[in-house]
This record gives structure tokens, C-alpha cells and sequence, in this order.
């Protein structure tokens, strides 16, 4: 019975439809899904080291467009917002939150591995500018700051997807993608004038995996 269920499924992917990637089509791109950090901010704020989280989940949107320059390459652009949100103590009125939020304006390049079929694997790289907001306030044990900066930095990510057709001649595909998302932020700026107990790692690598959900039209 296994075997048999096996079948639809091998042919998803390897039997070649009407519905394939085409040199010179265009592709619009929309997603949306969830975000999490990898590492705190570098913002220490205690003498034992406790750090704040810069976001510990957060809610990622994107869109993007892509020219297929051959059925298996694709050029373009993306283009997303993220809100995130970190803390790292809450115990009655002590409270040490930082909020995020990263724009991100990047090119971008798709490469598919199986063009011809309805069920698609692809891999999206790209590289461009990140802006990042972050509003950060401390409130424990004597230490009183709140600070907020923004930063631009060069920003990057990576990623794998599967999509399938909707419909064999319609253009729309549906599918999941994840990526590896990294930004620079420099903690200097939000520190500014903060007491002695908090110090920052000054230019710090972050970063986050996003988990989306994506629907695209090829014309």
C-alpha cells in the first residue's frame, strides 16, 4: 500500500506539465511568516553579564520580483519588513525589553533545480541594505536608561523552498520557504550616554531564521 502512495507524489515532482518555468517570464512574489533570533543584542546590562535580546520572535513580510533569465536562474529584487520583539527580565516593576524593526532592500538571485514541474525545489541568495529601528529600555536594580537608534548596515540572506502549481496554466504557485537573515547593528548608537552597568559589543553581527508562507504569479 506505501508503494502505491508513492506514486503521486514521484510524479508530482518529476513528470514535466504545462505549468513549467519559462525563459523571459516574469515573477511577483509575496510572503509572510515568523522570525528568531539567533543571538542576543551584545548589550550587557548587569556585573554578571545578562544580555538583552534584541527579538526573540517577530513577524516577517515580504515581496519580491524576479526576471527568469533561463528556466533555472531568476534576477531581481526583495524587499521586506520585520517586527520583532526581545526581553530578557520581567519580575514585578523591573522590565528589560528591546524592540526591532528592519527594513531590508536587497538584489536577489533564484536558482531552480527542477523548472519543468508542477512541484519545485529553489534556492534564494541575496545581498543589499539592511535599516534597523531599535527601541530599547532597561529597568532593574537602580539602572534607568532607554535608548533608540537606527543603523544601516550591508545585510545578506540564504535560503530553500518547495513550491507547487495552482492549476496547470494559471501562473500562481503557493509553497514554504526558510532563510538565514544577517544584519549588522552598531550598539554604540543605542547606548549613548547610558550609565556604566551597560556596554555594548559596538558593530554586532545579528541574526535571525524566518519560516514563511509564499504565493507567486509568473506573466
Amino acid at each position: 500500500m506505501k508503494k502505491w502512495m508513492t506514486v503521486p507524489v514521484l510524479l508530482a515532482f518529476w513528470i514535466p506539465s504545462f505549468a513549467q518555468l519559462e525563459q523571459g517570464q516574469h515573477m511577483l512574489g509575496a510572503r509572510i511568516g515568523l522570525g528568531f533570533q539567533l543571538q542576543n543584542s551584545g548589550i550587557t546590562y548587569t556585573q554578571y553579564g545578562d544580555r538583552v535580546d534584541w527579538g526573540s520572535t517577530g513577524v516577517d513580510y515580504g515581496l519580491s520580483y524576479y526576471y527568469l533569465w533561463s528556466k533555472h536562474v531568476g534576477v531581481g529584487a526583495d524587499i521586506s519588513y520585520g517586527n520583532f520583539e526581545g526581553g530578557g527580565f520581567f519580575i514585578s516593576s523591573d522590565k528589560v525589553d528591546d524592540k526591532t524593526k528592519l527594513f531590508n532592500t536587497m538584489l536577489s538571485v533564484r536558482l531552480t533545480a527542477n523548472p519543468s514541474n508542477r512541484v519545485r525545489l529553489y534556492i534564494p541568495v541575496g545581498a543589499g541594505v539592511s535599516v534597523a529601528h531599535q527601541n530599547m529600555n532597561i529597568h532593574r536594580s537602580g539602572v534607568n536608561f532607554s535608548g533608540k537608534a537606527t543603523d544601516a548596515s550591508f545585510a545578506w540572506f540564504a535560503g530553500a523552498g518547495l513550491e507547487f502549481d495552482i492549476g496547470r496554466k494559471s501562473g500562481w504557485s503557493a509553497g514554504l520557504e526558510t532563510r538565514y537573515n544577517a544584519f549588522r547593528f552598531d550598539t554604540d548608537k543605542l547606548i549613548r550616554n547610558a550609565p556604566a552597568a551597560v556596554t555594548g559589543d559596538g558593530n554586532r553581527l545579528l541574526s535571525y531564521i524566518s519560516l514563511q508562507l509564499r504565493v507567486n504569479k509568473r506573466f
